[in-house]
């Protein structure tokens, strides 16, 4: 083949693959902003509202709830059985509403070997420009409760049977739930309090807000997460959001462009974040945190052993006093002040400034090395210091802790108190 028709089937072997990357992202991107597309929004503020269904069950073991359009609130019952009430939402732009608007759908229970399925019977293609089913239901405690809904709020007060939400389009309210829970969120808000059971969340496009959970799991996307008092383990999944964590025993975060604070974890963490700052307070036991291009802030961590790495970002731990500290840092600043440091720091740095301070230092022993950097010691600190070419050293012979320093085109300044 000639060098003309080489270069023109290498271009359109890239076209094509070019082609194909696009028609996947306009598929992504479609699917991710599907809720700016469809409009599903009532059309008008006039509403008139008409009677539904109303029904009572015995011997139900289990409720399923699916609602097109509209709201679904849950409460106890008083005498153990499940009862279920419904109106009609219709939305018009006149004086009142159409005739028959009150018919245009019907919600139904259907019981079936235990299982209750409350279900709205309505036109196809559902008109949501018009229409909403407003469900009440009361339902006795242990009894498995399943909502899929959109369009509107789920609220769920005072149950005690493992309870399963997928709503799209709306807020959820979840309040003293005795039981799991899973909950499945996309474009909208939850305010979850006082659960006795561990939650599984998964959410798109939403504003989280959980407060006392004996442990929590969360997969979140482009949203804003806040958590308080997580008994057990705090799990997070995340991409494009933030995630403020107050109060959890222990902590595990994984994500990529997310914001992150959390304070007062009792029992360890380890975080996992790119591309975006990370910061931590309060926190016991051990602690592992790795970032790129993001920078990291660790305050006031004591009694266990951390382990930092970071590339392309700023790492700043301060109140320190735990049993060890190693650093991995490249292109960025490490400052480090210490209370109390029972073994080591060891501290490796690639491009990197590095400033350690510790309060106070009995017989510690020094190792410190600087290719193309310079060391900076009081001379209180007893360091020996010496060059060989570009090389320079400042090594002091003693106890614990151990303070080990190796960096190349970096300097080194250390100092201490007492």
């Amino acid at each position: 083949m000639k060098r003309k028709e080489i270069l023109l089937v290498v271009a359109l072997v890239a076209f094509g693959l070019l082609y194909q990357a696009v028609e996947k992202g306009r598929v992504r991107v479609a699917r991710d902003l599907s809720f700016y597309a469809d409009d599903r929004r009532p059309k008008g503020t006039r509403f008139s509202e008409f009677p539904g269904g109303e029904a009572s069950y015995d011997g139900v073991s289990r409720v399923v709830v699916a609602n097109p359009a509209g709201e679904v609130v849950v409460g106890p019952s008083a005498d153990g059985r499940v009862r279920f009430t419904s109106r009609l939402r219709v939305y018009h732009s006149g004086a009142r509403a159409p005739e028959n608007a009150g018919q245009e759908a019907r919600a139904r229970g259907d019981l079936a070997d235990g299982t209750l399925k409350v279900s709205v019977a309505a036109p196809s293609p559902f008109p949501y420009r018009r229409l909403r089913v407003l469900l009440r239901l009361e339902l006795p405690a242990g009894v498995p409760l399943e909502i899929f809904n959109q369009e509107g709020d789920v609220i769920v007060r005072g149950t005690a049977g493992e309870l399963s939400v997928e709503q799209k389009n709306g807020d959820l309210v979840l309040e003293s739930i005795a039981a799991t829970a899973r909950l499945r969120i996309a474009n909208g808000g939850a305010r979850i309090r006082d659960l006795a059971g561990a939650v599984d969340i998964r959410a798109l496009r939403a504003k989280v807000f959980l407060q006392n959970a004996p442990a929590v799991q969360l997969d979140g996307r482009h949203g804003e997460f806040i958590l308080r008092g997580v008994a057990g383990l705090a799990k997070a999944e995340m991409a494009y959001g933030r995630l403020d964590l107050d109060g959890a025993g222990r902590l595990e975060v994984t994500a990529r462009h997310g914001r992150i604070r959390a304070a007062h974890v009792r029992q360890g963490a380890v975080v996992d974040n790119k591309y975006e700052p990370t910061f931590l307070e309060d926190l016991g036991g051990d602690v592992r945190v790795s970032s790129r291009s993001g920078r990291i802030d660790i305050r006031r961590v004591s009694g266990g052993a951390v382990v930092v790495e970071n590339s392309y970002a700023d790492v700043d731990v301060s109140g320190f006093s735990g049993s060890s500290l190693d650093v991995s840092l490249k292109d960025g600043r490490l400052v480090l002040r210490a209370e109390r440091v029972d073994e080591r720091v060891n501290v490796n740095g690639s491009h990197a400034d590095v400033d350690l301070f510790f309060s106070a230092l009995a017989d510690p022993t020094f190792s410190i090395k600087a290719v193309q950097g310079r060391i900076s010691a009081p001379a209180r600190l007893g360091l020996e210091s010496y060059e060989e070419k570009e090389e320079s050293f400042a090594n002091r012979d003693g106890g614990k802790p151990q303070i080990l320093v190796h960096t190349v085109y970096g300097n080194v300044k250390v100092d201490a108190g007492g």
